[in-house]
């Protein structure tokens, strides 16, 4: 059995958590159906990329809440342009962490018995 840090860490890289050889996307937003290496199917039902999301703007909020407050508290700088830093931030960290984020959602599907190659069919 893999530790859930392990298989966290493999599917952050954007490899598969049964084989961790085959790419879970193709591009930024593309992710694949099934691994192209052993075949494990990532998403069973649809609706299933939400924890992704969560993941995502989980992280998105915490680190701009925090960042905003920390920079705000150690450099005082004026608020628009310190608002508009944080709102940016907060838009990019969504878009370009959205194929991490939902990759660990499949981590994590994986570890709770969700993700498994389909049986055989005759």
């Amino acid at each position: 059995m893999k530790s859930w840090l392990h298989v966290l860490w493999v599917t952050f890289t954007l490899r598969c958590p049964n084989c961790e050889q085959g790419k879970i996307f193709t591009g930024l937003f593309r992710m694949n159906k099934t691994c192209p290496v052993c075949g494990v199917r990532f998403e069973r039902e649809d609706g299933e990329s939400v924890g992704g999301m969560y993941i995502n703007l989980g992280l998105a909020e915490l680190t701009t809440v925090g960042g905003f407050f920390l920079a705000d508290a150690l450099w005082h700088p004026p608020f628009e342009p310190h608002l508009i830093f944080w709102v940016i931030y907060n838009v990019l960290f969504i878009v370009l962490f959205y194929n991490r984020s939902r990759a660990m959602w499949v981590g994590i599907s994986y570890l709770t018995g969700g993700v498994r190659p389909d049986p055989p069919t005759a």
